[in-house]
């Protein structure tokens, strides 16, 4: 017995399996698209990050000092040209007083060498005409830290009460702009078998993290980078060849200070 098929049935029969194959085609070429750009998407992600450059870790080139402050203990000279019988050296005392000639004592603890200096022209200017004042450092008995790097004066800094990293860094200026909170150096014990913390000051300004702002102790060191240090070990190796010309604490020796608006380069002794 044959069936008698309604020809408009069939006609949208044969229209739907034709719908249905091409959907099912399309599909699967949807399918290898996608599969196809995710492939070019992974390659060319893997690409770019083989491509972008890393940022470089930071690698010290100079050591500037702007302070070298002055502590009970220090001896200093001081002369005045043409005035030979004003050329004294004298130690400040454990109240921070030396006694200078015609102008009697004078507060020296606590003040750069250039502020001194100054401070002796202005008294002596009551006696002599434009008196042209130098001061030199002997030698240093006071306890000192170092402040270097991305801080608006570095310099040495004296320690007779006890200090914490961001003091030393308040009392060399404060940070630059360019300045690394989150990675600051600490190095402790000199630089040939030293201690080295890497510490974040920034945690320590925002959350009060005082884990972070480490009492210091005498010769300790303080270096604030650019960028953020991410290996210690091999960045000390870097910044130890630059110390290492300025100065040497086992020895007991600071050299070459580099202070600005001063007369070229001297030697301090600290024994």
């Amino acid at each position: 017995m044959k069936l008698k098929v309604n020809p408009v049935a069939e006609q949208w029969g044969i229209i739907s399996n034709g719908v249905k194959c091409l959907l099912s085609g399309s599909f699967a070429v949807f399918i290898c698209l996608i599969l196809l750009t995710g492939c070019a998407a992974t390659k060319a992600t893997s690409r770019t990050a083989q491509d972008v450059p890393q940022a470089p870790e930071e690698t010290p080139k100079e050591i500037k000092v702007t302070e070298f402050i002055l502590g009970a203990g220090d001896t200093i000279e001081i002369s005045v040209y043409r005035q030979d019988d004003l050329k004294k050296s004298v130690q400040i005392d454990h109240t921070g007083i030396i006694t200078y000639p015609l102008i009697g004592d004078i507060q020296a603890a606590g003040l750069s060498v250039l502020k001194l200096r100054d401070n002796i022209r202005d008294g002596l200017s009551k006696y002599l005409i434009d008196p042209q004042v130098s001061v030199s450092i002997v030698s240093v008995q006071s306890q000192k830290v170092i402040v270097l790097g991305e801080v608006n004066n570095p310099g040495l800094f004296t320690l007779n009460f006890p200090l914490t990293i961001l003091d030393a860094v308040s009392m060399a200026g404060g940070f630059t702009i360019n300045g690394k909170k989150e990675s600051v150096l600490l190095i402790r014990g000199g630089i040939k078998k030293p201690e080295l913390m890497r510490l974040d000051m920034g945690s320590a300004l925002k959350e009060g993290n005082l884990t972070q702002n480490v009492a210091l102790q005498k010769g300790d060191i303080i270096y604030v980078p650019r960028t953020f240090i991410s290996n210690v070990d091999r960045f000390f190796t870097h910044l130890s060849t630059i110390l290492s010309p300025l100065l040497s604490l086992e020895s007991g020796y600071f050299i070459g200070q580099q202070i600005e608006k001063g007369a070229g380069s001297t030697a301090v002794s600290t024994k």
